[in-house]
């Protein structure tokens, strides 16, 4: 995402998208119909092909893959119009993750001028111990006659369907809230770290500007597939799975860059609106920010009805904040859209399609993190990732 042409930009910049559909709403064609803007987005591996945990192999070769395609990016997009030296990664939910991920594996030599993080980050949730994920690849190896030190060979030899029935076969790891998949990222302290607590404190993360945030009542996403699988959670548990998972998360990270003097902006989404529900009562559920920053809404939204007044002002302001951001990480959106550096002890918090207003408010951080657990855990929030 970029800057928009009133703005009288003379350069492109880039946005680059963790994720993976061939819809136009991740394909950005909305997005650029209206902006000045070279996007990109990637597929990555995933499941046990992505995060396989197989002895002696390298690990975590879907973050691997991001990196790839980012070099990539870098090497090849002045080709189409782009400027290599102002790219800024997106993800959301486990891409939110993967962004913060990034920032910590490649402090040194990030290649990207900014992050962007929706609904996740490096302390949403613990990643797996190696010997965990070791163990539920030969746990699927073995259900397909794959045995002994050639292990490995002999998946390799396997058809690709028939590797992944064999890992849908594993029992997923169960959590206090849903269970969780148990081929997903792995610490190898090259990729994911064990303590990502500690090295927020530590500083030991990319220097560059962070946008972060979540939607006000995330688990109205998860309550769907809760409910289709039997699971019973009353609402004081939801609140806690939001807290651990998204509120608490991002109000950590962000505060760690907001010490370290690193440009950060924070926000907190509320849109509620008739044509993106789920069902009554789902509220700003988890993904539901997207809509606004990408369009789009009737190529994947079944209800027919179009969008209100309200709905669409947010939508543009939004698009435009994003904008902003990639076109200058710095101080794009202090200077022009009048959003104020996040800082913990300040009304910095900005409120997004809050009430119906389509533009940003700003209130103090511990309205909402004022009820995070003080134990730092993230129990209940294991099985959103």
């Amino acid at each position: 995402m970029v800057g928009e042409l009133r703005n009288l930009l003379t350069e492109r910049c880039l946005g680059f998208t963790l994720g993976d559909t061939n819809t136009p709403f991740y394909q950005g064609q909305y997005l650029v119909d209206t902006r000045d803007i070279v996007f990109v987005t990637m597929n990555y591996r995933v499941n046990i092909f992505g995060f396989s945990g197989a002895p002696g192999e390298t690990q975590n070769v879907g973050l691997l893959d991001q990196r790839k395609a980012i070099e990539w990016v870098r090497d090849n997009i002045a080709g189409f119009g782009g400027d290599p030296s102002r790219i800024s990664i997106m993800g959301q939910s486990a891409g939110g993750t993967a962004v913060d991920y990034y920032s910590y594996a490649y402090k040194h030599d990030p290649i990207v001028a900014g992050l962007i993080s929706h609904s996740g980050t490096a302390l949403s949730f613990k990643p797996n111990t190696a010997n965990f994920t070791q163990t539920n690849f030969l746990s699927a190896a073995a259900l397909l006659g794959c045995k002994g030190s050639a292990v490995v060979a002999c998946m390799r030899e396997k058809p690709f369907a028939a590797v992944l029935n064999a890992s849908a076969e594993i029992k997923p790891l169960p959590s206090l809230a849903l269970p969780q998949p148990v081929f997903h990222p792995t610490v190898d302290n090259i990729t994911v770290y064990a303590d990502y607590t500690a090295l927020a404190a530590a500083e030991a993360f990319a220097k560059i500007p962070y946008l972060a945030g979540n939607t006000d009542e995330e688990s109205g996403y998860y309550r769907i597939s809760a409910a289709r699988q039997k699971i019973t959670l009353i609402d004081q548990q939801w609140r806690l799975f939001d807290l651990e998972g998204f509120t608490c998360a991002t109000g950590k990270e962000t505060a760690a860059r907001a010490r370290a003097g690193v440009p950060v902006w924070r926000f907190r989404y509320f849109g509620d609106w008739p044509n993106l529900r789920l069902y009554p009562g789902s509220g700003s559920y988890h993904g539901s920010d997207l809509h606004m920053i990408f369009g789009g809404i009737e190529d994947i939204v079944g209800s027919g009805l179009p969008n209100n007044i309200y709905e669409n002002r947010t939508m543009e302001y939004m698009m435009r904040a994003w904008a902003v951001f990639v076109d200058d990480p710095k101080s794009g959106l202090s200077t022009r859209m009048h959003w104020p550096r996040y800082d913990p002890r300040r009304n910095t918090l900005a409120r997004l399609g809050y009430r119906m207003d389509p533009r940003a408010s700003f209130v103090a951080p511990a309205v909402y993190d004022g009820a995070c657990p003080k134990n730092n855990s993230v129990a209940e929030a294991q099985g959103a990732f």
